[in-house]
């Protein structure tokens, strides 16, 4: 009875407390700050980077030096658009510093705004490409990345041409801001398979692997101050190699057996015929050994025409069985291309032949897996496309 008595009196106190104190560490909304979007850009002191190398951990007042070799621009929506009978969407409002790292440009952003600063809704991550031609630079970001507990991996991440802080502050023509604008255009343009959406958590297991990722690629047309999503930039071994342009990517796609549809076109006689991807299925085979690897990849294709000529006879068997070996016969020349560029030009390999290896022949992957860069560059890769037209359209 005594224990019950006690317990009673403790029950009673924290419902006392919860009733008329709250909680001690609420904090309204409008003394909050949410950034929805960061860019990163190379720094005013980036040209002095040399100087903080040649420091040494025992040197004193390192404090002082501080090398902003980093530019930060967040981007957070005005709270005053936001509320009752308002849109559901809010215009940017923008906070730019000059930081020693990402850590640091926190703590300077901290000192420029009266809100406390929060990461866990941002949308967007947009690093410069300048960022990714120095390695180090990058490796510290993606350190930061992880690190942080609060900071949304699930947020978009691109590549810009030129200064990201442009690219952020950009206002679009459909939304009031970039962050809405750019992850609506990345969803719309996937289902036509030129673009890679890829979120910081899938460009973070990518780098955990070997240091290498494909991230989406953004640029601004100057003439119709337009931002139009231009490919994929590749990354080796943390630095900016090479980009892949969208009708590279696609079918870069279609060898990695993810293209989700999409339109070609291909010509006879000088007339445009439209081809709808509908379904795609890849089988990849593998043989050889450690000293030379052959991968085969054979890829089915069906598809749709949507668009011919309308004083040719398209529906014949004979007509429909040169427009599928044509359009195999093209489809598959630029797939070996692409395939060879990646091994040479780039030496990456974002088809997926490493996992392949890893997954359906450990044993022919532990031979070789000390040596994959050489083993892959030296590699024959075949790729063969099979098309089939399973529909028509509609006809009188």
């Amino acid at each position: 009875m005594r224990h019950k008595k006690i317990l009673s009196i403790i029950l009673a106190s924290l419902l006392f407390s919860t009733l008329f104190t709250g909680c001690w560490d609420k904090m309204e909304i409008d003394k909050q700050l949410f950034i929805s979007v960061i860019a990163v850009d190379l720094g005013k002191d980036y040209s002095n980077k040399k100087e903080a190398k040649e420091m040494k951990l025992s040197d004193p007042f390192q404090g002082r030096v501080q090398q902003k070799k980093l530019s930060i621009t967040y981007g957070f929506p005005d709270m005053s658009e936001l509320g009752p009978g308002k849109s559901g969407t809010a215009k940017d409002q923008f906070i730019n510093v000059d930081a020693a790292s990402m850590e640091d440009g926190i703590f300077e952003a901290t000192g420029k705004s009266s809100r406390s600063i929060y990461l866990s809704q941002t949308k967007l991550l947009m690093i410069s490409s300048g960022i990714l031609e120095d390695p180090d630079i990058f490796k510290e970001i993606i350190d930061y990345i992880e690190r942080h507990p609060n900071l949304n991996k699930m947020m978009q991440i691109v590549v810009v041409e030129g200064s990201a802080e442009e690219y952020v502050k950009y206002q679009p023509p459909m939304e009031k801001n970039v962050e809405y604008y750019l992850t609506g255009l990345m969803e719309n343009t996937k289902k036509n398979s030129t673009i890679l959406p890829v979120t910081v958590s899938e460009m973070l297991i990518q780098l955990g692997q070997n240091g290498n990722a494909i991230i989406p690629k953004l640029e601004i047309e100057k003439e119709k101050n337009e931002i139009t999503l231009s490919g994929v930039a590749i990354i080796k071994n943390y630095g900016l190699k090479g980009y892949l342009t969208r009708l590279e990517v696609a079918d870069l796609e279609i060898m990695r057996g993810n293209a989700k549809g999409g339109k070609r076109v291909i010509y006879k006689e000088g007339h445009p015929i439209d081809v709808n991807i509908e379904d795609i299925d890849r089988k990849l085979r593998v043989s050889g050994d450690k000293n030379k690897l052959k991968f085969n990849i054979d890829i089915k294709i069906e598809g749709q025409l949507k668009g011919y000529y309308i004083d040719n006879n398209v529906f014949s068997k004979e007509e429909l069985n040169s427009i599928e070996k044509n359009f195999s016969d093209s489809l598959s020349k630029e797939c070996n291309t692409i395939a060879k560029m990646l091994q040479n030009n780039f030496q990456v390999d974002p088809i997926g032949l490493r996992e392949y290896l890893e997954e359906r022949k450990p044993s022919l992957w532990n031979e070789v897996k000390d040596n994959w860069d050489e083993v892959y560059k030296d590699a024959d890769i075949n790729v063969n496309i099979n098309f089939k037209v399973r529909r028509i359209g509609i006809t009188k």
